[in-house]
């Protein structure tokens, strides 16, 4: 890790810990999460139901509090800004947050860029197309997302412009995570809350970049051509399927890979 990134985590958990000493530590982390999603989503598109629960979660906190969560974010970008990886997924696990509560474990960034490097590494070197889909039916933080941008990224390609996501993920913690990661890198992204098991879907959330690139409209006409059976010209990544697993969205890029 960089020595600039260690002064910012660092620096987060000492921030953190400052924060609402009276309040459970997973409480605190997930009400900055749900409101950085939230200050991020509505920036571009509002919604009147995010923003009263961001006001709800926000009057139960002191003005020092709230200044303290702002600073927070603030290291987030800064940890962030190096090259995408799961930082907020190891926070989680540093501040041993997963053992008093959900039991969740999140992949270690240098694991899932090894496994993104082992099993797309060749594919995205000879991308020629224009862009691919990708979706990962059990997210959590984004990790292994932001280790396959990676590596398009040492290939010479732009995640803002070749890459479209569909994330999901059962837990809206973990959900709100990858969605504010994948908003900070600006890689256009459909995150849902929900289940891929049950096909349940509980929230949607677009990052930024969707909206920005027009991704609505390049994904209708990907459906058209296909309907039209014409197919368009977007790489399609297949690894060999695994049994007991569905994407109900997609080009079948899928990862087995804890969160």
């Amino acid at each position: 890790m960089q020595k600039g990134n260690l002064c910012h985590r660092k620096q987060f958990i000492k921030t953190f810990n400052a924060i609402a000493n009276h309040r459970h530590r997973y409480e605190v982390f997930r009400d900055f999460i749900t409101m950085a999603a939230i200050s991020l989503h509505n920036a571009i598109n509002k919604v009147d139901t995010l923003e009263q629960e961001y006001l709800q979660i926000v009057g139960r906190y002191e003005r020092e509090d709230v200044n303290n969560f702002c600073e927070l974010l603030a290291h987030v970008v800064e940890m962030l800004e190096p090259e995408p990886r799961d930082v907020l997924g190891g926070l989680y696990m540093e501040l041993e947050l997963g053992n008093d509560n959900t039991g969740q474990f999140f992949t270690p960034p240098d694991v899932s860029l090894m496994m993104a490097q082992m099993t797309y590494g060749v594919q995205l070197k000879n991308m020629e197309r224009p862009y691919i889909t990708l979706s990962e039916p059990a997210s959590g933080a984004g990790g292994m997302v932001l280790a396959f941008a990676k590596v398009m990224m040492s290939h010479g390609h732009n995640p803002a412009h070749k890459l479209w996501v569909q994330c999901i993920d059962v837990d809206r913690l973990a959900a709100l995570m990858c969605y504010i990661q994948l908003t900070l890198w600006h890689i256009p992204a459909e995150v849902v809350v929900g289940n891929t098991l049950s096909m349940e879907i509980r929230e949607v959330f677009y990052t930024p970049a969707h909206y920005l690139g027009g991704w609505t409209q390049r994904l209708k006409v990907r459906e058209l051509s296909e309907l039209l059976n014409q197919p368009p010209k977007a790489d399609k990544l297949e690894p060999e399927p695994k049994k007991g697993k569905e994407i109900p969205k997609g080009d079948g890029f899928q990862f087995d890979f804890g969160f």
